[in-house]
């Protein structure tokens, strides 16, 4: 089974952090929010639209809760709704962010969108496709997507244990059809299999 272009393979995930996390270390202001936004893409697996429009303001349809460590989605594709809790290591980046970078940020004073563009203006769900896009190219992914950290999420958590019931939720999907999708097996996942088989 060939692993699609599309999708991250076993270890490119850390191959990507290791190389966003370098150059946030010693780069700019936009460095680091790259940093943060690839984080998030990561850890809650949400859609380019929901990413866009996450905000700080709890008033908000869709918002992060830095202080609980939740991303709060009221209105989402298809009007779906769900909470996503964020791991330890990704809320402490989060919080670093909104803390110490996000201040920084053109408008962000005045705008409550947790990412917003170089020119201080809110992400579109086009625009914000396109962001993810140009920063997985940037650090050697040509081919992935936004939806490549969504389909990461979906298939990583799946492969350490969660429950259908509890992907089917992170996801937000309506049909626990639409997350069986993901819950094919790669070739390390078939190979780990058959060696348990002789272990």
């Amino acid at each position: 089974m060939q692993h699609s272009n599309r999708f991250f393979a076993d270890g490119e995930v850390q191959s990507l952090f290791r190389a966003v996390r370098q150059r946030a270390s010693r780069g700019t202001l936009l460095d680091k929010v790259d940093y943060a936004l690839v984080t998030f893409a990561w850890a809650t697996g949400c859609r380019a639209s929901e990413i866009a429009s996450v905000s700080l303001d709890p008033k908000q349809v869709n918002y992060l809760d830095v202080r609980a460590g939740l991303v709060v989605l009221t209105d989402a594709k298809w009007g779906s709704s769900g909470t996503v809790p964020l791991d330890a290591r990704s809320l402490r980046v989060m919080r670093r962010y909104v803390r110490e970078v996000r201040p920084l940020v053109r408008n962000a004073a005045v705008l409550d969108r947790l990412f917003l563009t170089k020119t201080g203006s809110p992400y579109t769900p086009n625009t914000m496709s396109k962001k993810l896009t140009m920063l997985l190219t940037r650090y050697g992914f040509p081919g992935k997507t936004a939806h490549s950290f969504r389909h990461h999420f979906c298939t990583d958590l799946l492969r350490r244990g969660a429950h259908l019931h509890e992907a089917k939720a992170l996801m937000r999907h309506r049909d626990v059809r639409s997350t069986m999708l993901y819950s094919h097996a790669t070739v390390d996942d078939l190979r780990a299999a058959v060696n348990r088989r002789v272990g």
